[in-house]
């Protein structure tokens, strides 16, 4: 497994402030951050205003509509974007994106764990082993 690769295939798809996070030499941990366009939020909010019967902007607008649907979008880009290094590289890969948060919903935090596909690898054990 090339780690130059895998860096620079993830820096190609426009994520913000790539961090490697040191772990095991078999295992590459990347944290980065997803931004979400204009496109993108707007239709957050116009989903919500359709959806929620409740007040715009309003708590249950914000936790069962907005967050969930940026969520969601966030772990649909960011799965393809590994799944994309995952074939191209020949590796296997997980992630997990954290909720996004009320206060500031302009992007979503993820991080991937690579590594080859003979190793057998828990996301939440390098997770916990890492204390993040």
């Amino acid at each position: 497994m090339d780690k130059d690769k895998i860096l620079e295939f993830i820096k190609s798809k426009d994520v913000e402030d790539l961090e490697e996070i040191k772990y095991k030499s078999e295992i590459v941990v990347l944290r980065f951050f997803y931004d979400f366009d204009d496109d993108e939020i707007n239709a957050a909010k116009a989903f919500s205003d359709d959806e929620c019967d409740d007040e715009n902007e309003g708590d249950v607008w914000y936790d069962e509509f907005f967050l969930p649907y940026l969520d969601d979008i966030a772990a649909d880009n960011i799965g393809e974007i590994v799944e994309e290094c995952r074939d191209e590289l020949e590796i296997d890969a997980q992630f997990i994106v954290y909720n996004v948060d009320k206060e500031d919903y302009d992007y979503a935090e993820a991080i991937c764990v690579f590594y080859d596909k003979e190793t057998a690898v828990d996301v939440d054990e390098v997770l916990d082993d890492l204390k993040l």
